[in-house]
């Protein structure tokens, strides 16, 4: 009821005076070449300056802009596009009346209005002196043939001239006027008169228009039937305007609440309120994209998200085309849901269908299409290829810095992602290297207490925890926390992640307790600000199982291991990697309490999920390979153990190189394996 209440008080707040929007078109003239009509082409990036109002900076590829207009008039100060030029100068500084037609303010380059000029007198004169010659020589041929007198002769010439003369003095006027004709503006009926006109045709153009009858009373009837038209239309534009406006007012309120709940981490709240914007028009791309947004990264209301998705989809390519900004940015939207769905495939197929439309619009150079190698990267990596999202990210990295700049922080980003898939490949010292050049960047253009500041410093921190390095490691993460706790709060997800890490590394050094108190913690945040279903939640709790698993509590750990198995199946679906690796989990813990048979059972479900959704050459699968091998190997099955480290070494050789601690601990237990099969071939 409170809810509804809100909305009430909106329609009480609606304002008497009414805004109507004025459209408008910035383009080149349309054209006839050689009696083919040829379309002008529209001016995106041209500036119109309206009296009064801030500049309208026109955006779309066909020229088209709208401002709103209090009143019934309004002044257009000036039109400017670099290497333009207005063809008619008298276009601006004008007072014009608001009409539902588009207002078009005609540009060109100088030299093409200098060309056009040229070309239309040059038409001009020669269709003149053609015509001349031919009228003497109709005269002279009249004269030697006797038809008409001496006396009519030379009256025939001198008007002949005469009229020659007059068109002369009018040369100049009319290919100023020529040049200036813009054929997009005029029917069909006057294209062909202007073309008779054009071409030296004044009779055929004189009989064109007398076809139409009579003009005045033609004209008179046309006026009344517009004036109660116009009547009419204004009538619906008052209530359009009406409606309208009380939509703007109660999207406008609606957003606040959003925004406020937001800033109180209430989710539930905030999405009520930007959901209920959407709703209010669901043909407004840019809302529904904000919903789509809000629920998907944190609410990971996914199938929501796909919906709201296609809606946008389906109404950018209804309103902007199929090669649109709004229709990439979609595309980009729904692979981004799919890539936190873990369906890789599929999101990869969008990202792609995104970039297509991107590289077309934008060009190979650009930060959007950068945006989405970003993107295609990361679909590289969790689908294990960690080659080809090393590519991309480079790929991404190349156009940033040439256009951005070496210290802009989409710049730093893309450092921060390479950086990332170095540690994939157990590569800490690049991946150091290239989290320190993020940092670099993010300190100097942010300062040192920003939010992606203490991105850096976690994953810095990150980089020390896998070179084993655990004080350093906890530096950074105390570092990072301290700036997310002062710049986002105390119970932001952010302020979580970094209690968590903080866990881990509790957790490696043995303090047990301070690990179990620091992932509560994050628990705690985790559960409140996002919900009991959440991801990340459910990451907490396979935490918090291993912490238990560490101190011997089993019991504790397949609990927690089993509460994140129940998000995680509901959110992701069974057959998703994070699945996977909680099986794997709950393998370990019956390995360690000797029942080799659950172990093994769990680590099998676990290797068919990896196999399907990562292949076989993915680092998980060397890990689910490795402990496969340690149970055959704890049953004293050596041959079905030495077969899994085998397949695990050949993994890790490729993914992590020959040098990596992984790589050599597999080689001494293929070893001991080796002299263990020898000494039962001894005896």
């Amino acid at each position: 009821m409170r809810r509804v209440g809100l909305l009430l008080i909106c329609v009480l707040t609606i304002c008497s005076v009414i805004a109507q929007n004025q459209n408008g078109v910035v383009k080149t003239r349309g054209r006839m070449i050689n009696g083919k009509y040829v379309p002008g082409r529209g001016l995106p990036g041209a500036i119109v300056s309206i009296k009064n109002r801030n500049d309208v900076g026109v955006k779309n590829a066909d020229g088209s802009f709208s401002f709103p207009v209090n009143g019934k008039q309004f002044m257009v100060q000036a039109v400017n596009k670099v290497g333009y030029a207005l063809v008619d100068a008298d276009a601006i500084p004008k007072t014009y009346t608001y009409s539902l037609n588009s207002i078009y303010l005609v540009m060109e380059t100088p030299e093409q209005i200098t060309q056009d000029k040229l070309d239309s007198e040059r038409k001009i004169r020669r269709t003149l002196q053609r015509q001349l010659q031919e009228r003497e020589d109709e005269i002279e041929a009249l004269k030697a043939e006797n038809k008409i007198s001496q006396q009519k002769y030379q009256e025939e010439l001198q008007k002949l001239y005469a009229d020659q003369e007059n068109n002369e003095k009018l040369i100049s006027e009319m290919a100023k006027r020529y040049s200036e004709l813009d054929y997009d503006q005029i029917d069909e009926f006057y294209r062909q008169v202007n073309n008779y006109i054009e071409q030296g045709e004044l009779t055929k153009a004189d009989s064109l228009l007398r076809s139409r009858g009579d003009l005045k009373s033609q004209i008179e009837k046309h006026i009344k039937d517009g004036e109660i038209i116009q009547q009419e239309k204004e009538k619906v534009q008052r209530a359009e305007s009406a409606h309208n406006y009380d939509k703007e007012e109660f999207a406008h309120r609606s957003y606040g609440y959003y925004e406020s709940f937001k800033m109180q981490h209430q989710n539930d709240s905030a999405a009520y309120y930007i959901e209920l914007r959407a709703k209010l028009d669901t043909t407004n791309v840019k809302w529904l994209d904000d919903a789509v947004q809000f629920i998907s990264e944190y609410q990971a209301r996914y199938k929501d998200a796909l919906e709201y998705n296609d809606i946008g989809l389906r109404q950018s390519i209804i309103q902007y085309g199929e090669e649109s900004k709004w229709t990439a940015a979609f595309y980009n939207n729904i692979g981004d849901v799919y890539s936190k769905l873990g369906d890789h495939t599929k999101a990869l197929d969008y990202y792609q269908t995104s970039l297509k439309i991107e590289e077309k619009l934008l060009g190979g150079e650009h930060s959007n299409v950068a945006a989405l190698y970003n993107n295609i990267g990361i679909v590289y990596s969790d689908l294990g290829d960690n080659t080809k999202a090393l590519e991309y990210h480079i790929k991404a990295l190349v156009i940033k810095e040439k256009v951005l700049g070496l210290e802009h922080l989409d710049v730093a980003l893309s450092y921060n992602n390479i950086g990332s898939i170095y540690g994939k490949f157990g590569d800490y010292t690049k991946a150091l290297e290239y989290h320190q050049k993020a940092l670099y960047i993010r300190e100097k253009v942010l300062g040192l207490e920003h939010p992606d500041v203490a991105t850096s410093y976690n994953n810095i921190g990150y980089v020390y925890f896998n070179f084993g390095n655990y004080t350093k490691a906890l530096d950074y993460y105390q570092r990072s926390l301290e700036i997310r706790e002062k710049a986002l709060g105390l119970e932001h997800p952010d302020v979580a992640v970094s209690y968590n890490n903080i866990g881990g590394v509790y957790n490696r050094l043995g303090d047990y307790i301070k690990a179990l108190e620091y992932h509560q913690k994050a628990l705690d945040i985790r559960e409140k600000v996002l919900g009991d279903d959440h991801y990340y939640v459910a990451y907490s709790y396979n935490n918090i199982g291993a912490v238990y698993e560490s101190l011997g509590d089993y019991t504790k750990a397949l609990e927690s291991y089993c509460r994140a198995l129940v998000i995680f199946e509901k959110i992701l679906g069974k057959n998703h990697p994070n699945v996977a690796t909680i099986y794997n989990n709950i393998g370990g813990v019956y390995q360690s309490q000797g029942d080799y048979s659950k172990a093994l059972d769990y680590y099998q479900k676990s290797m068919e999920i990896f196999e399907i959704r990562l292949g076989n050459e993915h680092p998980n699968m060397s890990i689910i390979y490795n402990n496969i091998g340690l149970v055959y190997d704890k049953l004293r099955d050596f041959v079905n153990a030495l077969n899994y480290y085998q397949k695990a070494l050949k993994i890790s050789e490729k993914v992590l190189g020959g040098d990596h601690k992984n790589t050599q601990q597999l080689k001494k237990r293929i070893d001991l394996i080796n002299q263990q099969l020898q000494a039962e071939d001894k005896k």
